[in-house]
């Protein structure tokens, strides 16, 4: 789920990603969304649907396998079947949440796709098929023993923009699925936060199992850098990278700049990172 939130969420949004707020569950997570756009960028890369692609092949998109399980006054529920755990989507208007998967099963219908999600509870046949005939990856054990902090991550969210403060974040995997990596970007006058946010994710009651092991600036005096974070089994890490870049902030996007300026006032002052000699933020 995290890795389809780094990738689907990459347009600008008043919160990182379009999420304001995430609350675990017993049986899973709920992403409270903060419009209509952050919920049609996100369905489109969790929902399934099978499209033909250049060679000639269908392909499915999406998660495979994942259903809406409800439909209520608050949002959807998603789930894969067969199995117990589901994700939870709340934030926009019942008719937002209606007219949001509407327009995605017509885009994949004049694409000549079909939008396996449709099935209810049974595997398409499509589905069925991607699922049997998907070999064994070598890297799958390695992508699972690092699976804690992605899941971790999605779960703490809200320290992008209750601790730290940058205006964009983005992100992607590597290494197999070893390292994750957090690209925080900042207006020119704000602070970095990169100490506050540090704090919070290795806290020992609230944060991860990790452990600040470098951190350093790339073009020193100009706040282009990293922090690297690893965890103890050396299972996973985690690489902070922050820059500033002031975005022209157009006509059509001025309203949500300002929301973004909002938000990051409402944070101040800023911690140094403790100094680590000989120690590199690049592993």
């Amino acid at each position: 789920m995290f890795y389809r939130v780094l990738n689907s969420q990459r347009r600008f949004f008043e919160f990182p990603f379009g999420i304001r707020y995430v609350e675990p569950t017993e049986a899973g997570v709920r992403l409270h969304l903060e419009s209509d756009d952050s919920l049609d960028t996100l369905l489109g890369g969790l929902l399934p649907c099978r499209m033909p692609v250049g060679t000639g092949r269908e392909e499915i998109y999406g998660l495979n396998g994942v259903r809406i399980r409800a439909r209520t006054e608050r949002g959807i529920e998603l789930h894969r079947l067969g199995q117990p755990t589901s994700l939870q989507l709340t934030g926009p208007s019942r008719r937002g949440f209606s007219k949001a998967e509407a327009t995605l099963a017509q885009r994949i219908q004049n694409a000549g796709g079909e939008a396996c999600w449709l099935a209810a509870g049974a595997w398409t046949d499509h589905e069925r098929q991607w699922d049997d005939e998907r070999q064994p990856i070598s890297y799958d054990a390695t992508w699972r023993a690092a699976a804690w902090l992605p899941s971790g991550l999605l779960r703490r969210l809200g320290l992008l923009h209750t601790v730290a403060a940058p205006q964009v974040v983005t992100g992607h995997d590597a290494r197999l699925g070893e390292w994750w990596i957090l690209e925080l970007d900042h207006d020119s006058d704000t602070g970095l936060r990169r100490a506050e946010l540090v704090q919070a994710l290795t806290d020992p009651d609230h944060g991860l199992p990790l452990e600040l092991r470098g951190h350093r600036e790339l073009t020193p005096g100009k706040s282009l850098g990293l922090v690297l974070l690893k965890s103890a089994d050396r299972t996973a890490t985690l690489q902070l990278r922050y820059d500033r870049i002031d975005y022209p902030v157009k006509d059509d996007r001025a309203e949500i700049f300002a929301a973004i300026r909002r938000r990051i006032s409402k944070l101040t002052g800023e911690a140094p990172l403790p100094s680590m000699p000989g120690c590199r933020a690049d592993g």
